[in-house]
């Protein structure tokens, strides 16, 4: 017959054996929080990138460049005023949307460049930036900082690294090429 261990032994001995397994078990399951919020970010700036090709057709019937440095400067300057006031980090902030800008670019060059090839004659009823595009975006800025506040700091998370690796193609992957997808979450990568 084999001699009983005490019960308290006998916990302690589970608890050692136990340990790592529940560990790994941890790690490799993503908590659905920060699943979902890197989803519903993504989700956003899908939203914000669907708009560059209606800011694409605008600037290829008007001729205006698709750089804006000003413009750009005074949205940049609205989300830090923002983002400061909702406790995220203004720089992360500014960088984010620098990268969204970048990212809308690059869809607003391919397409121009594409339209040059095409000779593509200017769009019928082009889109007026000022009432029709400027309100989609100047609703979606506080929403995207909302939807960046539960990241802040949490980029080199495992979970949230495991998130954007496997969500970016979902929800980006099919509308925009890689180096679109790339530059959109450029800030959201661990440095």
């Amino acid at each position: 017959m084999m001699p009983m261990l005490p019960l308290s032994r006998l916990i302690t001995l589970c608890s050692f054996l136990l340990a790592p397994l529940m560990i790994v078990a941890c790690a490799s399951a993503p908590p659905s929080a920060l699943r979902s919020n890197v989803r519903q970010l993504l989700s956003l700036q899908k939203s914000r990138l669907d708009v560059a090709a209606t800011v694409a057709r605008s600037k290829w019937n008007s001729g205006a460049p698709i750089d804006d440095p000003a413009r750009e400067r005074i949205i940049l300057d609205e989300v830090a005023r923002q983002a400061r006031g909702m406790g995220l980090d203004e720089q992360w902030s500014r960088r984010f949307f620098q990268d969204q800008f970048d990212a809308g670019k690059v869809v607003q060059r391919d397409l121009h460049r594409q339209w040059r090839q095409e000779q593509r004659p200017p769009f019928a009823n082009p889109p007026d930036l000022g009432l029709e595009v400027r309100p989609v975006l100047d609703r979606l800025t506080p929403e995207i900082l909302t939807a960046m506040t539960p990241l802040q700091g949490r980029q080199c998370d495992p979970s949230v690294m495991r998130a954007l690796q496997e969500l970016t193609p979902e929800i980006l992957g099919d509308a925009y090429s890689p180096p679109v997808q790339s530059k959109a979450i450029d800030a959201l990568r661990c440095d």
